[in-house]
């Protein structure tokens, strides 16, 4: 029979005191006066000693050191075979809150082995074993702080036992935290930083996570913060949100159901600390059109140019340039199209580059072009029979494109293809508009939605629930006879109505008028007029082909002359013969019509008319 252990020894070698038949040691990675792994004598334990770690120690890497200073005899099963190959699995830096980087653990496994964690600080310019006195802080503790500053009073954080259960909900759009070694390692100065929040705390299906979930439920009603456990339905026993089934909306609705539950109290402005400090305007990625964390609704015509509008506001916050004399915000933006296809943007991309002097390739990982032409699936979210909203696949995939690329400006092009419910269905309308409102809330980014006039001619799409569902609403207008294009904001919050901003269409990108010289203003008048005089001239043309060959015009002066049977039709719009004679000229050089002879219907021998190039 083996000799019982020498606690004195053990105490010596670990740096701790005897008590009884009980050491009490610093666990790995913690100072010299912890006390939170206990070794107790138990002759029907594996080497006569039972070893059990209160704050995140890993027990057999205590036996493991006793070992290998003689204090405690090798394994039986260990001769003859090889040493376990410990492969990380996975790594976790805890920051300061300001992004500073203090510690971090590492998970271990080998084969045949319980998982192990250790923990590593910062000091000296180099990873040295262990946390010392390092103080401890939340996991994630910096996406905390800007959520809180972002999230106001409806902020809800979630809190796991361990740092790969946080990510995952941070992945599924959520605030999550942890702590370093999970049940085991709870320090009352973990709870400071959650003081007056909402918590919902996702314990192991286990009697530990219970218990884990009990004490940190107590801590942050402690500090006045509002805490709630939540137990997820469907976990297998010792299962965790990493075996979980359910979706993102799934976890909201349980957490509200949870909140309610708790009786939380609604959250009203502390009026007292607001008048200590000066109130602050809204924010706005793009002056005066598009506010931070609102979904604005853009609307205007076909071929008015909300897409080439689009993008160009895009790049012009990747670049860092203001907009047709708007300031924009800096920063990573997105542009989305269900109409164009790849080829598309990267054609219209390179002529915005090259009138706003910008780099394409600096752009890359700033601005990012989305295409879903041709997908099937690229509709927003569902509606079941009963009217309820289901996000679908591809919203999921926007919110962790925005969240990942740190996205501030989104534009949407679309509603018609990412919104696959009924329009005049308010219901389904506004349902819609608050999936995309709360996307904006807690991303903090402003979201540009486009759409087309309905066809009672309003500047919105569908039902009034289209402008009722936004605080922002701006509308794009195109007048063809000058070209020149006007955005005008309809419904605004947060900025004056009205005010107009008028711009050209002019090598592939748009100018706002008042920067053109007056040699290019001249240019593109006549470019306009003579587009005005060609279109007027062909509309002439239709509508005569329309009446048959006795009412056809001809190119050559006569009875049937094209500019004077023009002149004077409503279709002209007040174009004299000499205007539709210039027009005349220029479609006939650019092919757009020519000359048949026909033969006269009733009547001997022929004509030349003029019939559309199609």
């Amino acid at each position: 029979m083996a000799s019982a252990p020498d606690l004195r020894s053990i105490a010596s070698a670990l740096g701790g005191e005897v008590r009884g038949n009980r050491v009490l040691v610093p666990t790995q990675g913690h100072s010299h006066r912890d006390r939170g792994t206990v070794l107790t004598v138990d002759p029907d334990a594996p080497d006569g000693l039972l070893v059990h770690s209160f704050n995140g120690g890993d027990p057999l890497a205590v036996k493991d050191e006793l070992r290998r200073q003689g204090l405690l005899p090798e394994r039986q099963e260990r001769q003859g075979m090889p040493k376990p190959q410990w492969r990380e699995t996975g790594c976790y830096e805890y920051d300061n809150g300001r992004g500073d980087v203090v510690y971090r653990t590492k998970r271990l496994e080998a084969t045949g082995h319980a998982k192990r964690f250790v923990a590593e600080r910062f000091e000296g310019g180099r990873w040295v074993n262990g946390l010392g006195d390092q103080p401890r802080v939340l996991y994630r503790l910096s996406d905390l702080h800007a959520a809180i500053e972002a999230g106001g009073d409806n902020l809800v954080v979630y809190f796991v036992e361990g740092e790969r259960k946080a990510d995952k909900l941070a992945l599924m759009g959520f605030v999550a935290t942890a702590i370093a070694f999970g049940a085991n390692g709870w320090r009352d100065e973990y709870a400071k930083p959650l003081t007056g929040l909402s918590v919902v705390i996702l314990p192991d299906n286990d009697g530990p996570g219970r218990k884990f979930a009990e004490t940190v439920k107590a801590a942050v009603e402690d500090v006045g913060g509002n805490a709630c456990i939540l137990d997820l339905p469907g976990l297998p026993p010792k299962g965790d949100i990493m075996d979980w089934k359910g979706t993102a909306d799934d976890l909201r609705t349980l957490t509200a159901k949870a909140l309610r539950g708790s009786l939380l109290p609604m959250p009203t402005l502390d009026l007292a600390a607001l008048s200590m400090v000066s109130p602050k305007p809204k924010a706005f990625a793009v002056e005066r059109l598009a506010p931070l964390a609102e979904v604005t609704l853009f609307t205007g015509p076909g071929s008015a140019g909300k897409s080439l509008f689009g993008q160009q506001l895009a790049t012009c916050a990747a670049a860092g340039l203001p907009c047709l004399g708007l300031d924009v915000r800096p920063g990573a933006a997105l542009y989305l199209t269900c109409e164009d296809d790849p080829d598309q943007l990267h054609w219209r991309q390179a002529s915005i580059c090259k009138a706003l002097r910008s780099d394409m390739a600096s752009l890359a990982g700033k601005l990012h072009l989305i295409s879903l032409r041709g997908a099937l699936d690229n509709e927003l979210a569902t509606f079941e029979a009963d009217g309820t909203l289901k996000p679908a696949a591809a919203f999921h995939r926007l919110v962790a494109m925005i969240r990942a690329a740190g996205v501030k400006l989104t534009i949407l092009d679309n509603v018609a293809h990412l919104f696959t419910g009924n329009e005049n269905d308010r219901g389904e309308v506004t349902r819609f508009v608050n999936l995309l409102n709360r996307l904006a809330g807690e991303t903090g980014a402003a979201i540009l939605l486009l759409g087309h006039p309905n066809k009672s001619g309003d500047d919105y799409s569908g039902s009034t629930a289209w402008l009722n569902a936004v605080r922002s609403q701006v509308t794009l207008t195109h007048d063809l006879e000058t070209d020149v294009r006007t955005i005008t904001v309809g419904k605004a919050n947060y900025a004056r109505k009205g005010e107009a901003i008028r711009f050209v269409w002019m090598e592939g990108a748009f100018v706002r008028e008042d920067d053109l010289t007056p040699d290019v203003r001249r240019e593109l008048a006549e470019v306009s007029r003579a587009n005005g005089e060609d279109e007027a001239f062909l509309a002439c043309l239709r509508a005569r082909a329309l009446q048959g060959v006795d009412r056809a015009v001809g190119p050559s002066r006569g009875p049937n002359y094209a500019p004077v049977q023009f002149e004077g039709m409503a279709e002209a719009k007040g174009y004299k013969r000499q205007a539709l004679k210039r027009a005349m000229d220029r479609l006939y050089a650019s092919v757009r019509v020519r000359t048949e002879v026909v033969e006269r219907p009733g009547k001997s021998g022929q004509k030349s008319i003029i019939v559309e190039v199609m």
